[in-house]
């Protein structure tokens, strides 16, 4: 009874479970589930409940400037001030803008503005890796037979995806559909145990091709199913052939007739909760390969919106990170401007199946630390004169409106049917990457609850006790 309940949602994976979070005193004490049927039911998995002493360590509470290698604490005046100068004196073809794996929506539609309005730019990116994506169409990206529909169907193919480290509630639901229906379930790759039985192919490219040219036995097994669901995770959208095989699988889907108003079934698996929300919002670049020129060293301003998984070697860069944790972004960047983590800000989220949903305040930010639609908004004020919303709701509000334009736009756009082009095949073995489960976002890594957990698994891999 001395804790205060706040209603939220998950932001360990992109199935976006409903949470409650318990808070004493400002700080996030605990986590439980809450029943949603149509997403977690009344589960939530290990992460999402024991992760959350993630928020109290590691936290950035005041701005910092890095002097001759040093981080010095500095007020926001100050910060602002600086990054206003360098900003001014950089050209805009040398700025750019990455958004994080764990942002809401307001930020990364503010942080958007930012660079569409303040700075005239279109350089901003919310992907970290290579990955294809497809964003003409919502149903591009989305999980399309829908959570709930996988207790429907009655096959599922995995391909370049291990849900039981990349959405662990989605890999219970499969679990839930095998024993109840006996769901037969078939994965390119081996992926050890995923707690059902399932039937693995040997890995190959080759073997995905001749299967959606229909000339393997599985062809006839998805043409024959009800509801086949055909599952492309992450590993496959980053392989060398992750163009073709996209538009390949859609190809055969449609040829028959396995995408309808029905039940569609083609699913993209998504692993991050601002995925999906990042590219309803259009922050994604397709024109240039913004991570490229990033490597090449192309840009000298770089504005990190709690984005700590790229992999570049700085060299004389100047970074701004924006985040809530002193992680891998904070690290190499040169200005750090503290902002809040999920639990202290109101903030929206859109699931990998689409639905939008949101995470409600249940404590504040520490020292000096703001809201982070806040400091993109206060610093567009200082180089403009003019704030881009005046509050919080004008940004909603705003926000709704371009996403419902998107929508429009989308639904009176043909479908572009693209054929899937042969030379861009490449005959490999689909490795399956999966981001290290216990540390793959900034406030996992900062839990010692979850390193335990990480050491714990290193002790079992090195006696050799684990299956």
């Amino acid at each position: 009874w001395e804790l205060k309940k706040t209603e939220s949602i998950d932001v360990m994976d992109a199935i976006g479970s409903n949470i409650r979070v318990d808070t004493y005193d400002w700080e996030v004490k605990r986590v439980l589930p809450i029943i949603n049927e149509d997403i977690n039911e009344e589960w939530i998995s290990d992460k999402t409940r024991y992760a959350c002493d993630g928020l109290l360590n590691q936290r950035l509470d005041a701005p910092f400037i890095k002097y001759n290698g040093k981080f010095e604490k500095a007020s926001w005046d100050e910060v602002y001030k600086i990054i206003k100068s360098k900003i001014e004196n950089t050209s805009k073809e040398k700025i750019c803008g990455f958004v994080g794996d764990i942002s809401n929506m307001e930020t990364g539609y503010i942080f958007k503005e930012f660079f569409d309005r303040t700075l005239d730019s279109q350089n901003y990116e919310s992907r970290s890796d290579n990955r294809f994506s497809d964003t003409s169409k919502r149903e591009n990206y989305l999980f399309n037979s829908t959570i709930n529909g996988i207790e429907e169907s009655d096959l599922i193919f995995l391909i370049g995806t291990n849900p039981r480290y990349e959405a662990t509630i989605l890999n219970a639901r499969i679990r839930k559909s095998y024993l109840n229906n006996n769901t037969k379930v078939i994965s390119l790759n081996d992926l050890g145990d995923l707690t059902f039985p399932y039937e693995s192919l040997d890995g190959q490219t080759q073997t995905l091709k001749n299967i959606f040219d229909g000339n393997h036995d599985l062809s006839k097994q998805i043409i024959g199913a009800d509801k086949p669901m055909i599952i492309l995770g992450e590993s496959l959208l980053n392989s060398n052939s992750s163009m073709y095989f996209f538009n390949k699988i859609r190809e055969f889907l449609i040829k028959n007739e396995k995408i309808n108003d029905d039940w569609n079934s083609f699913n993209i698996l998504s692993c991050d909760a601002a995925t999906v929300g990042n590219y309803d919002l259009g922050i994604i670049n397709e024109d240039i390969n913004l991570l490229e020129d990033l490597q090449k060293h192309k840009f000298d301003v770089v504005y990190l919106a709690g984005q700590d998984n790229l992999n570049f070697d700085k060299k004389d860069e100047f970074i701004i990170y924006q985040g809530s944790h002193g992680d891998k972004g904070a690290e190499i960047a040169d200005i750090i401007l503290p902002g809040s983590a999920y639990t202290e800000q109101d903030g929206y989220f859109t699931n990998l199946e689409g639905k939008l949903q949101k995470a409600y305040k249940a404590s504040y930010p520490p020292g000096d630390a703001k809201e982070d639609w806040q400091i993109i908004n206060e610093l567009a004020e200082l180089m403009n004169n003019r704030k881009l919303f005046n509050d919080k709701d004008e940004l909603e509000s705003s926000m709704f409106n371009y996403l419902n334009l998107q929508k429009e736009k989308q639904s009176n756009t043909d479908d572009k049917n693209t054929k899937a082009d042969e030379s861009k095949f490449i005959n490999e073995t689909l490795k399956i990457t999966v981001k290290d489960y216990y540390f793959s976002n900034v406030i996992a890594r900062s839990s010692k609850t979850m390193v335990k957990c990480n050491n714990s698994k290193l002790n079992y891999k090195s006696t050799g006790t684990e299956g």
